[in-house]
């Protein structure tokens, strides 16, 4: 009789403990379950900047910059929804102060430009395409505002309550308020001086202003703050940990050894709020448009990457689009957004986990809810040690794995092992760490009748609502060949789980050819081509020509610290001293060549980008003779690479590239790259 109620005691305990560590795991507002649940929404950011070319604007813009000649915002939200996105959200004030409505409050605003004659409203436009193509509607309203006179005073908390109030009243329900987190900084703040304004913490009245939101806008999230209900992720990439956490701790309890954006990044295993984070990247290198950035649109597989590394990393994901001067998006935008719509679907096409399949675990009740598609039923494992088998009933070939755990009791899972049969024995497939609301495993495919999920590490049992599997298609796209100075060459492949063949002697590259395995030296002439296969389909074979070896080419009198002109790499530049615009390259030996091409510096904030250009030759460096001299076209908007032909065969050892006139009046000359067409 001891011995039974001893057992019963133990348990007992183990019940009761177990029931306290599920109470203490912070969980999710029906408000953020909601939200959580769009996965992918998009950003729009279109103002007076887009105007001055400008990312952060000083307070001092004129109204009358503000002129689109064919806004439609039904266009934007179309193509939003077209791209399966799920909500928009508008920068209806940026740091500037310049307002998309006619705020009553400043004549900062749109009812002073020209546009419309003043009696425009862009929020008002937007807020009607959203509700016609029944797209989520959401505002972003910066506190920050180099236009204000108040800024920085205790009078400007009022101004900014007297704005989000109309914008929250006037222009119909809100899923999102976005409060940037930059704050005081360089403008022009109401006076002629540009002058620097700082704030503390407690600067702003965040109780004041949420409580607007909760008045005003029940159903409506709030990012950034002193009050958020979402956190930034950390970063403006496009990328969420590995390990990611939708629970923080509070801010006086974040680790000294450990910078800010990492453990936001990463979240907290022991958060005790449920804050879970939205991935905010543009599909250009700015958040608004720039002319300048028309071929450097994000290409397919790098937006690819950025799903998986977001909403398949426990996120969810906001995707910026750049109006135009116009007031379009840019039909290059717009046709990538909606090929990646198009991957997406084939993808995640056909789901191979079907009711044919069975299914086994240490704990079967309610087994079936794990594999039903019902994001409200679920599967709960044991204490330990619970896993998940699915046999297939036949061989199958996958290359997806999608995992999503029942979070609104809670995120569970610290770690989790996939493995696989093959030929009758389990092989490991992925060691993970965090599930949360969705992950999803990319590996190279495999044939299996049968996979395993082992929930090794869980704070709680585990709630498991739905397990997938895909074979999607490989993305075959075209790669990247780059030779350095030294003469090594690389191929770069964007789709990770494909092979690449390779040949150089101009062929073209099949199975049968040379598989590349890691960089090889080809210090000639010549033309290399590469080609990425997956099974017997295979992509575009990409090109690459190839001149003389760089490996003897120096800059006179210059260390080889400043080589990146010559490295191969079009993302690292060279830039010349101030008012010295021009580079002297020896290239160890007289070589015969009829031309050169020039590729700008591709920096975000371009340095140097010559708009003309003198070229001179020297067999001793010292006596120069004029070989050609011309402008580039349009290069300020299209810094892509510059070819310039001679006309004849030259021979030289010594060769000057200069410009007497750089983009925005800088007096330097900057060059990624820098290369001759030999004959």
């Amino acid at each position: 009789m001891k011995l039974l109620r001893f057992l019963w005691s133990i348990l007992l305990f183990s019940s009761i403990a177990g029931a306290t560590a599920q109470e203490k795991l912070p969980k999710p507002t029906d408000l953020q379950m909601r939200w959580q649940k769009m996965e992918t929404i998009a950003f729009v950011h279109f103002s007076v900047n887009t105007f001055t070319d400008m990312e952060w604007g000083y307070g001092n813009e004129s109204p009358q910059l503000f002129n689109p000649t064919a806004l439609d915002c039904e266009q934007w939200v179309k193509i939003c929804k077209d791209a399966g996105l799920k909500g928009v959200i508008l920068t209806a004030k940026h740091h500037d102060g310049f307002c998309l409505w006619p705020s009553a409050y400043t004549e900062h605003s749109v009812k002073n430009s020209p546009w419309k004659n003043g009696q425009g409203d862009v929020v008002r436009e937007f807020a009607e395409a959203c509700k016609k193509h029944g797209l989520k509607m959401g505002l972003y309203l910066s506190p920050w505002d180099c236009n204000h006179p108040d800024y920085g005073k205790p009078e400007y908390n009022q101004y900014f309550k007297n704005q989000l109030t109309e914008l929250l009243s006037n222009y119909g329900e809100l899923f999102e308020i976005w409060f940037d987190g930059a704050n005081g900084g360089r403008g022009y703040y109401g006076t002629d001086s540009l002058h620097t304004r700082k704030i503390d913490k407690d600067y702003y009245d965040w109780q004041g202003f949420i409580d607007i939101v909760r008045e005003l806008q029940p159903n409506c999230i709030v990012h950034g703050g002193g009050l958020p209900d979402i956190r930034w992720v950390g970063n403006e990439e496009g990328h969420a940990g590995k390990k990611h956490w939708s629970t923080l701790l509070p801010k006086d309890q974040f680790s000294k050894d450990k910078s800010l954006p990492a453990q936001l990044n990463e979240g907290h295993e022991n958060g005790t709020r449920w804050l879970p984070s939205e991935t905010d990247v543009s599909v250009r290198p700015g958040w608004y448009y720039h002319a300048s950035e028309d071929h450097q649109v994000k290409s397919l597989p790098r937006l690819m990457d950025i799903y998986y590394e977001s909403v398949g990393r426990n996120s969810l994901l906001l995707l910026n689009l750049t109006p135009d001067k116009r007031g379009l998006v840019h039909p290059i935008d717009s046709l990538r957004l909606l090929e990646w719509k198009r991957q997406l679907d084939l993808d995640f096409k056909e789901n191979l986990v079907t009711s044919k399949c069975r299914f086994s675990s240490n704990n079967k009740k309610k087994l079936k809810k794990a594999f039903d598609n019902n994001y409200d039923s679920y599967w709960k494992g044991n204490e330990e040690n619970s896993f998940l088998e699915i046999d297939f009933q036949k061989p199958v070939t996958m290359n997806r794995l999608v995992i999503q755990e029942y979070i609104p009791e809670g995120q569970r899972v610290k770690s989790f092992r996939v493995d696989y049969l093959n030929d009758n024995e389990w092989v490991e497939l992925a060691k993970e760490t965090t599930i949360g609301y969705k992950r999803i495993l990319r590996f190279l495919p495999i044939t299996t009748q049968k996979v395993r999920i082992s929930f090794e590490e869980t704070l709680a049992p585990v709630m498991i609502t739905k397990v997938a599997a895909y074979n999607a298609p490989v993305l075959l796209a075209e790669p990247t060949i780059r030779r350095n100075q030294q003469g090594m060459v690389s191929i770069l492949s964007p789709e990770k789980f494909g092979e690449v063949f390779y040949t150089i002697d101009g062929s073209s590259p099949s199975r049968q050819s040379k598989k590349y395995t890691a960089p090889f030296s080809f210090d000639g002439k010549g033309t290399i081509k590469a080609v990425v296969y997956s099974g017997e389909n295979h992509g575009e074979v990409g090109t690459q020509i190839f001149g003389l070896s760089k490996e003897k080419w120096t800059l006179k009198e210059s260390s080889s610290s400043n080589l990146n002109l010559f490295d191969g790499k079009p993302n690292t530049s060279w830039v010349s001293p101030k008012k010295e615009m021009e580079v002297v390259i020896d290239f160890g030996e007289a070589i015969a060549f009829s031309g050169l091409t020039y590729l700008p510096d591709q920096a975000r904030w371009s340095r140097g980008i010559a708009l003309n250009y003198q070229i001179y030759t020297s067999n001793n460096g010292e006596d120069w003779t004029r070989l050609t001299a011309g402008d580039f076209s349009n290069i300020r908007n299209n810094p892509i690479t510059q070819t310039i032909q001679f006309g004849k065969k030259v021979t030289t050892r010594f060769l000057k590239f200069a410009t007497n006139t750089a983009a925005d009046g800088q007096e330097v000359l900057g060059i990624a790259e820098l290369d001759i067409l030999a004959e």
